[in-house]
């Protein structure tokens, strides 16, 4: 009972870490394609000076116009070091994508976090790995840190080809990028990934458009044991309701 209650009191204060906000001041911030922008952030109070870790996340707390708090939304640590995190936002159309659209150097940000990303057994032998742009730092991160010989596949989905950015993968594993254009968000995405070849070994990943990644994780979760699946809803389309049929019957895979 007392080893429990120390248990406990350790994931407590874990959270309580995760939890606390602490400062940050703006170093840069450009368009790595024009639906994707770079923040880089200096902390004031850093908890770490380790690389960051495949999908680590902070939480970015930014300014709410006339409201006198706080909007928060987690981002991927696209890099950490010597003081700075850097991070790659999806400019759809938020409070955080307003922010820094018009964000400048010097100007002060909250953060907290990090917390872990991947939550799959580390190294994979073999990945399938999906997102869409506001999860392609996570991907980036993700194989950027595989080792050599592992080997799957990655789709990405992203607006047009304009978004397409170079990703280090090792040899053996495929990137593949699907240029939405006029589709549905997710529809390009779940396609692909459901006709994907599935082994007993291989670990999936993915993180999208809360609809695909919920159909997604349908799919995979009835051949693979969940130990091996990660999906994560990573925005909803505005307007759309909590659930919604992510195949409309005109847009079907065969």
């Amino acid at each position: 009972m007392f080893s429990q209650s120390i248990d406990h009191a350790d994931r407590f204060d874990a959270i309580r870490r995760a939890n606390r906000r602490r400062p940050a001041t703006v170093v840069g911030a450009f368009d790595l394609t024009p639906h994707m922008r770079r923040v880089i952030l200096r902390e004031l109070e850093p908890v770490s000076d380790r690389p960051a870790k495949p999908a680590e996340w902070i939480k970015l707390h930014v300014p709410c116009s006339g409201e006198g708090r706080k909007h928060g939304r987690a981002y991927t640590i696209r890099d950490r070091s010597n003081g700075r995190l850097t991070i790659d936002m999806a400019m759809h159309d938020g409070l955080c994508a307003r922010w820094a659209r018009r964000v400048r150097p010097g100007d002060r940000v909250e953060i907290s976090g990090p917390r872990q990303g991947f939550r799959l057994a580390w190294p994979p032998g073999e990945v399938l790995l999906g997102a869409d742009e506001t999860g392609l730092a996570a991907v980036a991160t993700i194989i950027g840190g595989l080792p050599r010989d592992t080997r799957g596949e990655v789709w990405l989905e992203v607006p047009d080809e304009r978004d397409v950015l170079p990703l280090d993968a090792p040899p053996s594993v495929a990137v593949r990028f699907l240029a939405r254009g006029a589709a549905e968000p997710g529809y390009l995405l779940m396609r692909a990934m459901r006709t994907a070849a599935i082994t007993p070994t291989m670990v999936v990943w993915v993180a999208a458009e809360r609809a695909a990644a919920l159909e997604l994780r349908e799919h995979f979760e009835a051949a693979l044991p969940p130990h091996q699946v990660v999906t994560s809803g990573y925005w909803r389309v505005p307007g759309e309701p909590a659930v919604r049929d992510p195949f409309p019957e005109h847009a079907r895979p065969a």
